[in-house]
């Protein structure tokens, strides 16, 4: 459980996320941050995360994904625990106290079909409450090209739960909505909320896109069991 000073953005940024489910916050990290988170993906990308199992293959992907290396990896915990991100996601969540539930990592590699479907994050973790956000860290420029995350705004606020492929009848591809995205540098922050409905586009540029994900909840979520979660 941490504790923290929340002064860091603006009352406007903060509306916005209640309002919308999403801000972009611009130069959240600076380049000595970047730098070092880089070469900590860079490492960890090409060895098994600490929830997989010892000698195991990883499949062929376009996207890599690894979560929890907080566990295991020192500029991981560090980012968790010393970096701005823990005061913004106080702020925007407007919490007292902040639990840190995990990290990941999201590598999209280039001219690959790399696509991730509609969906939002709360069916996948076993918990429950309002007070809940993702900060998805940019390490390399982003745009529509690379594979930019693109929201439907307010969606939080519909009160429903999207697992990617699920296809429920309530939803449809979002035509009728408005969609938020941004493009982004290298220490630029998206503070989503967990019932936000999001996806990313395929890279098909020549580079890589790289970023890592912190997760946070704050004064009103307990455990709930969930299937799968």
């Amino acid at each position: 459980m941490l504790k923290v000073d929340t002064s860091k953005i603006s009352r406007q940024q903060v509306e916005g996320f209640q309002q919308d489910g999403v801000i972009c916050v611009k130069n959240v990290l600076d380049d000595i941050w970047v730098e070092r988170m880089r070469a900590a993906v860079d490492k960890n990308v090409l060895i098994p995360g600490p929830l997989e199992v010892k000698g195991t293959k990883r499949p062929e992907g376009s996207v890599e994904h690894t979560s929890s290396l907080w566990l295991t990896d020192a500029d991981f915990r560090a980012l968790a625990f010393e970096s701005p991100l823990a005061t913004l996601a106080a702020q925007v969540l407007k919490s007292e106290k902040l639990s840190f539930l995990a990290d990941g990592l999201f590598v999209k590699k280039p001219k690959a079909n790399s696509r991730v479907g509609w969906h939002n994050d709360l069916p996948y973790w076993p918990i429950q409450g309002w007070q809940c956000c993702k900060i998805w860290l940019a390490l390399d420029s982003v745009n529509q090209e690379n594979g930019r995350l693109e929201y439907i705004k307010g969606s939080h606020r519909w009160g429903k739960e999207l697992r990617e492929a699920s296809d429920p009848s309530w939803f449809v591809e979002p035509e009728p909505h408005e969609i938020l995205s941004w493009d982004m540098e290298p220490g630029d922050c998206l503070v989503h909320h967990f019932l936000t409905i999001h996806h990313s586009v395929t890279n098909i540029s020549s580079t890589q896109r790289r970023a890592v994900v912190t997760n946070w909840t704050g004064d009103d979520v307990t455990y709930h069991h969930r299937p799968n979660a």
